[in-house]
């Protein structure tokens, strides 16, 4: 879970709804406007059959534009629902057409007059018309299931790359540390199959010196013959019971030593990824607000290694040469590096932190953030650029 891409997954979930609605609202927009200005330019059609009088123009129009809606490919595929309303100049609606009284009369067999039917084409062409549509482009469409399905495709696949590449590191991490672990474990092994040896050794040694004794005391009680031989052979035996109990003693020394390294890394190994983790924040955070300053790594640990008060007063000495470089007050200059001598400026903050930075075009480099117990060792550092 080290290498989950929690944030790929929060960024994903964020975006792709909000990249969704956009994209929706706008292929709606765009759509109506393109629908719009295409029935301009096509709905009235031949305007010689209108003038002659031979078809009503509320018929020619919703011909013409159930015509466009028929031959639009995106239209029947996609099934939108266009809404067109064709309005004349003085506020009737011409199209979609409501059939009155009026118009079963004119429609009526033997009643057609073409002159009449001319006359009022002609009047309605020349009171003006309004063409409005409205295209309904609602949540589970075919388009709008289609955009999603899209951005959420895309999403999953930025999801997978990240996850696939945390995993490798995981893996990495995983085998390094499974191959440090087994070879301790080989060493502890060892020392310990060691171990057992030399208390195999000293059971068979004290084994040794009790047969030697009884037999010892036998001869003794039936003789004394060749005691200071026997006494010699007793003293060497404890001389190699003393060495070998002196080597065990070592053994467990190095054993003791060996699983308090393992400890010793085990902690190091933790607390060197919570530092590098409060590395890596802190420079993405210097970098994201502060455009125009440019923090070096030993800058970055210097900045780490400060109290929390420091770090306050620090931050505003460099918000000061992100803002305003010449607000900030110069206690003096230092001439760094051994062959250019560029001039680096000294800043004092918290009245124990100095803080050295260099100007360069467009941009201000802190070159180092420590304290006064530092500053001999940033001098140094300093002058070694």
């Amino acid at each position: 879970m080290k290498h989950f891409p929690f944030k790929v997954v929060v960024f994903c979930l964020l975006v792709t709804p909000v990249l969704y609605m956009i994209t929706l609202a706008g292929c709606r927009d765009y759509l109506e406007k393109k629908y719009l200005l295409k029935i301009e330019n096509e709905f009235i059609g031949n305007s010689s059959d209108l003038l002659n009088g031979s078809v009503h123009i509320e018929d020619q129009i919703a011909k013409n534009i159930q015509a466009i809606l028929n031959r639009d490919a995106l239209i029947r595929m996609a099934k939108l629902d266009l809404e067109v309303q064709v309005i004349q100049g003085r506020g009737k609606i011409i199209y979609p057409i409501y059939v009155g009284t009026d118009g079963f009369k004119e429609d009526s067999p033997g009643y057609y007059d073409a002159q009449a039917v001319a006359d009022k084409n002609f009047s309605i062409l020349n009171s003006g018309l309004k063409v409005h549509a409205v295209l309904h482009m609602d949540h589970g469409s075919f388009l709008a299931n289609f955009i999603f399905a899209l951005y959420s495709g895309i999403s999953l696949l930025i999801f997978f790359i990240f996850y696939r590449r945390g995993s490798k590191r995981a893996e990495q991490e995983r085998e390094a540390r499974n191959a440090l672990i087994h070879d301790l474990k080989k060493n502890e092994l060892r020392h310990e199959k060691l171990e057992e040896d030399l208390t195999r050794e000293r059971a068979e040694l004290f084994k040794n010196i009790k047969q030697l004794d009884k037999k010892y005391q036998s001869e003794q009680k039936k003789a004394k013959i060749n005691e200071d031989e026997m006494f010699n052979e007793i003293i060497g035996l404890e001389d190699q019971l003393n060495t070998y109990i002196e080597l065990k003693e070592r053994r467990d020394v190095e054993i003791n030593e060996l699983k308090s390294n393992l400890e010793k890394y085990e902690r190091k190994k933790s607390a060197g990824q919570s530092k590098r983790g409060e590395f890596n924040f802190i420079s993405k955070r210097f970098k994201t607000l502060y455009k125009h300053v440019e923090m070096s790594r030993k800058a970055l640990n210097g900045f780490i290694n400060l109290t929390e008060d420091q770090q306050i007063k620090a931050e505003e000495t460099i918000h000061q040469l992100d803002r305003d470089p010449g607000s900030v007050i110069v206690k003096r200059k230092v001439f760094s590096g051994k062959k250019h001598k560029a001039t680096c400026f000294e800043v004092l903050f918290a009245y124990n932190g100095r803080l050295y930075f260099m100007n360069h075009p467009n941009k201000t480099q802190v070159v180092v953030i420590g304290t006064k117990q530092t500053q001999t060792k940033d001098m140094e550092y300093l002058h070694n650029l």
